[in-house]
């Protein structure tokens, strides 16, 4: 980073906090004037005949991945409402007593649940902050725009073609912009309206759709949890509809 290593570790701790005593996640060494850091990333090992769908995350989070899985519950032990929805949606199947990070990893990881698709979990930045803000927060304007934001466009474009994914959907509205064709800026209240937001991905020689639902920590609205399972279930059945509809086009 030469010489914006020590505004760049001074801001990061400032803004990392407690998060940087996971000296396993996050280290900067001086005598370099390099940062290491642990990222996250779910790639199923057992293959099926499910079709595959990328969940498509802003960044991770030093506490899950201290936890050792994508959305472990907080410091306080409270689950994180995304297992609940995608389970009331249909996603998937997975008893409550199996949901500890160790066993949500190990059951993905392996496709040991019930589910019409099977998952891969992504973040789109590697780096690991407590909100996607913080790291261009971190690293400052020059830093991201000439090395992070590339960095990540290559590696999700790479990813994207390994995986060939039948869907993807993200949760967050900026990581959706930067990957889609179309923009979005008011949505939800679109998905209050159980309408769909989609495009496709842009720059690859492929169709694959992508959807936006809410964020994985939305609850401002008194029947949160009831919106979020039909934006899950509305983008659930489309991408079924989708793939049936291709099946019966070419048989």
């Amino acid at each position: 980073m030469g010489q914006e290593y020590g505004c760049i570790k001074g801001r990061a701790t400032e803004i990392l906090g407690e998060y940087l005593k996971y000296s396993n996640i996050i280290k900067f060494g001086d005598v370099d004037e390099r940062v290491t850091f642990t990222t996250e990333r779910l790639i199923p090992t057992k293959s099926t005949q499910r079709p595959n769908v990328m969940l498509l995350f802003s960044n991770p989070h030093p506490h899950s991945i201290q936890q050792g899985m994508f959305l472990s519950a907080n410091t306080k032990n409270k689950e994180n409402l995304f297992w609940p929805c995608m389970r009331n949606a249909g996603w998937f199947s997975i008893p409550e007593s199996k949901r500890n990070p160790k066993q949500l990893r190990d059951i993905f990881l392996e496709v040991k649940y019930s589910g019409p698709f099977k998952l891969y979990f992504y973040c789109y930045y590697a780096f690991p902050t407590r909100y996607p803000i913080h790291i261009l927060r971190i690293f400052g304007k020059r830093f991201f725009t000439q090395h992070i934001e590339p960095e990540a466009k290559n590696e999700f474009r790479k990813t994207t073609l390994e995986i060939a994914p039948d869907a993807i959907i993200t949760f967050n509205k900026d990581i959706f912009n930067l990957v889609s064709e179309d923009k979005i800026e008011r949505y939800l209240d679109l998905l209050k309206k159980g309408k769909l937001v989609q495009s496709r991905i842009r720059g690859i020689n492929r169709d694959i759709p992508v959807f936006l639902t809410y964020p994985t920590g939305w609850r401002y609205h008194k029947e949160y949890m009831e919106l979020r399972k039909d934006s899950l279930e509305t983008i659930k059945a489309a991408i079924l509809q989708r793939l049936n509809a291709s099946i019966n086009y070419s048989t």
